[in-house]
C-alpha cells in the first residue's frame, strides 16, 4: 500500500528520474501537422493560423514543463513520485505485485518507455481491470534498466538492510 514518504527511512540514497520531454514536442507536431490541411488557411487568414501555432505550441510548452517537472525517485525500500500540483507518493518495493513496460514507436526512438507497476493492495493513478491499483512511471529513460532494478528490489531475494 502507497503511503506518504514522510514515513521513509531518511539516509536513503535514491536514483532520480525525469520523464523524456522531447518526444512530447515532437507529437504535438505531428498532431498539428494532421491537423493543419484540415484548416481553410489562405492569405486572409495567415495571421489567425499563426496565433493557432502559437496557441498550440504553448500549450504543448507548459505540458512539457509539467512533464519535466515529475520525478520518479528509485530509493533502497521503494519508488517516490513526486508531482506538480499533487501529492507526493511513496510506493513500498514489497507492495509491488507486477511490472511492465510500454514503449512504443517514438519512445523507442527516443529510447523511453513508461513502466506500469501494479499494486497488491492500495490505490494508483489507474486502475487495472483486475481492480488492481497501478502506477505509470511515464517516459522513463532506458527503461529496461529502470525495470531490471525495480524487478531485482522487489525480488523475494533481494539484500535487504
Amino acid at each position: 500500500m502507497w503511503r506518504a514518504t514522510s514515513t521513509k527511512p531518511e539516509a536513503q540514497e535514491e536514483k532520480r528520474l525525469r520523464s523524456n520531454v522531447s518526444k512530447s514536442l515532437i507529437k504535438g507536431t505531428i498532431a498539428i501537422g494532421l491537423l493543419t490541411p484540415f484548416l481553410q488557411i489562405n492569405p486572409s487568414t495567415y495571421l489567425k493560423f499563426v496565433i493557432f501555432l502559437g496557441l498550440a505550441y504553448g500549450v504543448i510548452g507548459v505540458y512539457m514543463l509539467f512533464k519535466d517537472s515529475t520525478v520518479y525517485a528509485l530509493g533502497e525500500s521503494g519508488i517516490t513520485i513526486r508531482r506538480p500540483l499533487r501529492k507526493e507518493e511513496f510506493i513500498a518495493y514489497t507492495n509491488i505485485q507486477e511490472l511492465s513496460i510500454a514503449q512504443g514507436t517514438l519512445a523507442k526512438r527516443f529510447k523511453c518507455g513508461s513502466i506500469y507497476v501494479a499494486l497488491k493492495k492500495g490505490k494508483g493513478t489507474h486502475t487495472s481491470s483486475l481492480g488492481q491499483g497501478v502506477f505509470v512511471l511515464k517516459d522513463v529513460p532506458n527503461p529496461a534498466e529502470v525495470y531490471a532494478e525495480i524487478s531485482e528490489s522487489t525480488s523475494p531475494f533481494a539484500a535487504t538492510v
